[in-house]
């Protein structure tokens, strides 16, 4: 009769299997839902104008919604950069990097899949379309990247003093903090 605590799988018991398996789970679902009601919020109508303030705060609240509801689980990363610093970190191995990259992109077609399924087309084929990420007129294409850096540089800086031992006695508002800084690069990186 085989032990209670017999291998199963890719050399892990079924309890530590179950609990990989329901950390990509949680990245896949976090993703998904950073991406639809991210872009959600980033659609204007004939009701509510959008802003770049309304989306740079919207995302902000939906990382918060994540974080609260799946940080306890996968640590919801939602970005693959988030997770490579983790792994750098040593959070993370390098196979669950992996599973996390693949339940992220998973979860980014999930996401926008849902997004457009709920969305009339015009609002996903407007002009500027949703969610879609463009350079001013007045940047070149290295300026925009040298932005897009800038401002995921500034995301790992804060994930790396979040992750910081030191600051294992402040995790109680992680959701809020986190929530506040992606609005913050948000609106730094829409102002240029």
């Amino acid at each position: 009769m085989p032990s209670k605590h017999s291998r199963t799988c890719f050399g892990l018991d079924r309890r530590s299997l179950l609990r990989q398996v329901g950390i990509v789970f949680a990245e896949c679902i976090s993703t998904a839902m950073l991406l639809l009601f991210g872009c959600m919020g980033c659609v204007g109508n004939d009701v509510l104008s959008n802003s770049p303030f309304q989306s740079a705060f919207t995302f902000g609240l939906v990382v918060l919604i994540c974080i609260q509801c799946f940080g306890c689980i996968s640590g919801a990363h939602m970005n693959p950069a988030v997770t490579l610093a983790a792994l750098v970190y040593g959070n993370i191995s390098w196979g669950q990097a992996l599973a996390y990259f693949i339940a992220q992109m998973l979860g980014a077609f999930i996401g926008y899949g849902l997004l457009k399924a709920v969305l009339p087309e015009s609002a996903i084929y407007a002009p500027k379309g949703v969610c879609i990420t463009g350079l001013h007129d007045s940047l070149n294409v290295w300026q925009g990247f040298s932005i897009e850096i800038l401002i995921t540089s500034g995301l790992i800086a804060f994930c790396c003093g979040v992750w910081d031992p030191r600051n294992a006695t402040f995790q109680d508002s992680v959701g809020v903090r986190f929530g506040l800084a992606v609005s913050a690069l948000s609106l730094i990186a829409v102002s240029v």
